[in-house]
């Protein structure tokens, strides 16, 4: 089968959608980060100062509930903001997230009329297709490296080791999904 110019303009948006989709995993991964360090680590904290004698389950869901909506109801930038001040985070990683967020944002609002010379052929669609394909990775891999350097907070938490391996099994059996940590 010959070219397709057709189905080679589909894959330029197939790319971006994936890089796009890959920095809103990097955007909720900045949540998570606020939820373990913030949220978690006070509960747990409190948990211990007093043995468990103020818990109350209803009010500590109620109280993640509104924790993480307010945390999916930023921006990226002001989930950012608030990340790059968590001293349990590398100077290093922190920069490479704001490098992430001025591509992130280049890509949601400008990229396209930036690339519109190469979108009209295929030589720049083939550019397109390969610094998308680059973008999804790093934000990728950048969710992967933040991930990895909260390891220590996941441990504190008692989210770590087998137990909360199993429990997550045990998650994903009943949402009737396949783990996504293997």
């Amino acid at each position: 089968m010959g070219y397709d110019e057709g189905e080679h303009i589909k894959e330029v948006f197939a790319y971006f959608g994936r890089a796009y989709y890959e920095a809103g995993v990097l955007e909720t991964g900045l949540a998570i980060a606020l939820m373990q360090c913030a949220f978690l680590s006070r509960v747990r904290d409190q948990y211990l100062t007093d043995r468990g004698k103020s818990f109350d389950r209803t009010q500590y869901e109620a109280e993640f509930d509104r924790f993480m909506e307010s945390q999916h109801s930023q921006t990226f930038g002001n989930l950012l903001k608030r990340v790059s001040a968590l001293p349990e985070l590398s100077d290093a990683l922190k920069e490479r997230l704001w490098d992430a967020k001025k591509r992130r944002d280049f890509l949601g609002h400008h990229y396209f009329r930036e690339r519109a010379v190469d979108f009209s052929n295929r030589i720049g669609r083939d550019k397109m297709i390969a610094e998308l394909h680059n973008d999804g990775d790093m934000f990728e891999l950048i969710d992967r490296d933040l991930y990895s350097e909260l390891a220590p907070i996941r441990e504190k938490l008692g989210m770590d080791g087998e137990n909360f391996q199993k429990y997550l099994a045990k998650l994903y059996v009943a949402a009737s999904t396949e783990s996504l940590t293997d």
